[in-house]
């Protein structure tokens, strides 16, 4: 049997691809405000704008399932399979974003409409092709589980950092330069930083014939999906997780409702972001001791408890509150950084399992995932403020209206929790020295019967090479 030596990535790639992940959420963040930037920026009237949103962001969901399928069927002529789409994203996201934010205020309204919706779409392609596949490359830069975790890791607190810069500059920037001129400094900046990763990320992971040959088709994606029983796991808690994370998409309903001040969204904001970029931190080296299953639940169980007891302590006294909203997030950080981990190793799995690779359609069903769960979680939401009696003509709620704001954003997040470490518990088995196993086998490192040996009693006989 022909066996490929481990793979190492270098200082280099962790550094560009924490920087690559930086620069692509300062743009990102940006883009976040398109909402804001037709309504307040064009004037175009705000029900009229959520359709304008609404429509491409259906294709928006359903072409990442899409792209998945073209990455796991093709590869480039130098053999890779990730990097390129990478490279091709990167230089054409800056662009487009320009282009999409520079619409000339002067024009029609229904010219403005189609100049959005085709740039948005050329915007979301460019996203896609470069988003699943930089993702995936956290696979083929190492065959080191720890060191995939500290990719993965280091990936979510720069992104965060960088998602944080737009909140809380765009304001500043788009009332002194606008959006157009915005959009250059926000896009520029980001990708800056985004392009040193394009000449020093490596894909290392060789490729058997057998791979190189495969052509994967809509049936065999399919069959893929449901022989990956964790995969579909790890999505189906995702989606409970997601749609109950009111912690930030709330926070602006807290502090103007519950603390009576709007300005202390920025505090409450600040309370969810800290425990993201701590853990985001602390985990690689916490995984070396702790596997990251039992990191992710112990979070979790953590935050239920803190959330319980800020139930019982109330919203008057606000320094406590953001003390213990700051604690409650925790919960929010280990889901937020662990789940994209726990997917990354279902790539393992899924190869053990069925013997093909599927990792551009399980990174491209992940990024289909989290924008169906964004689009769930704002609905969710309002239907749950609506819940709370909330009345948007009075300028001071009823006590019991504060009292049930308070409640839900408390609360909702807790059942969330409670159902997704059910849903872990009883159907995800994964752990971090059998995902090491099953990567040695599916690189060729140990033998069938190797694998077989410590993998058969909980995961089925392995796919024959």
């Amino acid at each position: 049997m022909k066996k490929n030596q481990n793979f190492i990535a270098t200082r280099a790639e962790h550094i560009t691809y924490n920087l690559f992940w930086f620069g692509q959420n300062l743009l990102w963040g940006y883009a976040g405000f398109l909402a804001t930037y037709l309504t307040l920026g064009l004037g175009i009237d705000p029900a009229r704008a959520a359709a304008i949103i609404f429509a491409p962001q259906i294709w928006d969901a359903v072409n990442d399932t899409l792209f998945g399928y073209v990455v796991d069927r093709f590869r480039f002529k130098n053999g890779q399979q990730f990097m390129p789409w990478v490279r091709i994203g990167t230089f054409g996201i800056g662009i487009i974003t320009i282009i999409m934010f520079s619409i000339p205020k002067s024009l029609p309204h229904d010219v403005q409409t189609i100049w959005f919706i085709a740039s948005y779409v050329i915007f979301d392609a460019f996203y896609t092709f470069l988003d699943a596949p930089a993702f995936a490359m956290a696979t083929v830069m190492t065959d080191n589980i720890q060191e995939r975790t500290s990719f993965i890791s280091g990936n979510k607190l720069f992104a965060m950092l960088g998602g944080i810069v737009p909140v809380v500059l765009v304001g500043t920037v788009t009332g002194k330069f606008g959006w157009s001129l915005g959009a250059v400094l926000f896009c520029g900046l980001g990708c800056l930083l985004m392009i040193p990763y394009l000449f020093f990320g490596k894909e290392r992971r060789v490729q058997t014939e057998a791979e190189k040959e495969e052509k994967f088709t809509f049936r065999q994606m399919f069959l893929y999906l449901k022989s990956n029983k964790y995969l579909l796991t790890c999505l189906l808690a995702f989606v409970v997780f997601g749609m109950t994370a009111f912690e930030s998409i709330m926070s602006t309903y807290v502090a103007l409702i519950c603390f009576g001040d709007s300005g202390r969204q920025l505090f409450i904001a600040a309370a969810a972001a800290l425990p993201v970029i701590l853990v985001s931190s602390l985990l690689p080296v916490l995984a070396r001791k702790i596997d990251k299953f039992y990191l992710l639940i112990g979070g979790l169980v953590f935050s239920i408890i803190v959330s319980l007891v800020a139930l019982f302590v109330g919203y008057q006294n606000f320094l406590p509150a953001i003390i213990l909203i700051a604690l409650k997030c925790v919960g929010l950080a280990c889901w937020q950084v662990i789940i994209y981990m726990l997917v990354a190793d279902t790539t393992e799995y899924g190869t053990y399992k069925s013997g093909t690779r599927a990792t551009g359609i399980t990174f491209s069903l992940q990024t289909f995932i989290s924008k169906l769960k964004n689009a769930a979680v704002n609905s969710f939401m309002l239907l749950c403020i609506a819940w709370t009696g909330y009345n948007a003509e009075l300028e001071v709620q009823p006590v019991q209206v504060v009292s049930r704001i308070w409640k839900v954003f408390l609360s909702v997040p807790v059942i969330g929790y409670v159902i997704g470490i059910l849903i872990l518990l009883c159907f995800y088995k994964l752990r971090d020295p059998d995902v090491q196993t099953m990567a040695k086998y599916n690189n060729h490192e140990i033998s069938f019967d190797e694998a077989k040996e410590k993998l058969e009693a909980r995961f089925g006989l392995p796919a024959e090479r």
